[in-house]
């Protein structure tokens, strides 16, 4: 065989390998993109339900504790913040964004 058609058959040969590593990059991404799909929906079946009560004794507890640190006009202005006069008046979907408001205070 010349030199020629070896040095074709060989390209031939690489050109039909690097579709076959492309095929198999394709499927493996589309098998990646699955697992990870199923993944997230079996952690957001897996993550705890809210619970409410729970969620606020943990607001209240932080908001002693920093009015307890002499903040308590602070506090008072953060439940304002939240359209509130007292606790019981702030929307449950708020309790985390009010305590971690409260947790920065006086930082």
């Amino acid at each position: 065989m010349s030199h020629t058609k070896e040095y074709v058959e060989n390209l031939r040969e690489i050109h039909e390998a690097i579709v076959r590593l492309e095929d198999a990059t394709w499927a493996l991404n589309e098998t990646l993109a699955r697992i990870d799909t199923e993944d997230q929906q079996q952690y957001i079946q897996d993550m705890p339900k809210c619970n409410v009560k729970a969620d606020l004794a943990a607001v209240r507890g932080m908001l002693a504790k920093q009015a307890s640190k002499g903040l308590t006009k602070e506090v008072k202005d953060l439940l304002k913040k939240f359209g509130a006069e007292k606790l019981s008046d702030v929307n449950p979907e708020d309790y985390e964004d009010l305590y971690y408001s409260a947790e920065s205070l006086g930082k």
